[in-house]
């Protein structure tokens, strides 16, 4: 995408509400074409957009690094701040976009979803992938990453795919990997509590 197209995302972000989604979708997609290959949008991002529930959060890419990624970002007004990029609005909102990696994770099965932000798109994790990665978060029983996957589970519960979840987690767990063996039982413990939240 041409660098003036770029430009335009962001344009069309600082023309966007303050903390709403569609701003944290275009400066995404606008950090996204600037410097990766293979973008996709992950974390409590992506789970606002599935949930339509906002959330004060980071926006986390998975994707590989281009080349002149420092230049590029600092033309269109990003600065380095530790493992962030930071991008501060006129109207005082500043958004913080991370890289955690290069790729999904190992337990994320289905192709992301395509939003269209005419012009320009971004992908971004699938419902069941994002639950799988809370999941797979969840097995070390901390407490905030525990309600974090009953929270998206609650959310979108009618829109996860629990039978394969379940598949998946068994095939993990059999195959001894790592946080894999505990997630059959991190589901289950996952989906009792969002039952007994949305029966409340």
């Amino acid at each position: 995408m041409p660098d003036q197209e770029v430009a335009a995302l962001l344009q069309r972000a600082s023309d966007a509400p303050r903390n709403s989604t569609e701003r944290k979708l275009l400066t995404a997609a606008a950090f996204a074409e600037a410097c990766l290959e293979e973008a996709v949008l992950v974390g409590g991002a992506a789970e606002e957009l599935h949930t339509g529930s906002y959330r004060p959060t980071d926006i986390d890419l998975v994707g590989y690094r281009k080349t002149d990624q420092v230049g590029a970002l600092a033309e269109l007004g990003f600065k380095k701040d530790g493992r962030h990029w930071l991008f501060e609005f006129d109207d005082g909102e500043t958004l913080a976009v991370e890289v955690p990696g290069d790729t999904l994770a190992d337990f994320a099965t289905e192709a992301p979803l395509l939003v269209d932000l005419e012009p320009g798109t971004l992908a971004v994790i699938s419902i069941n992938d994002l639950m799988m990665d809370r999941l797979l978060q969840a097995t070390g029983r901390e407490p905030v990453t525990f309600q974090e996957a009953v929270r998206l589970a609650v959310a979108a519960y009618d829109r996860i795919d629990w039978v394969s979840l379940e598949e998946r987690a068994e095939r993990a767990a059999e195959a001894g990997l790592l946080a894999g063996v505990a997630l059959p039982e991190t589901l289950s413990t996952v989906r009792r509590a969002a039952i007994r939240a949305l029966r409340r």
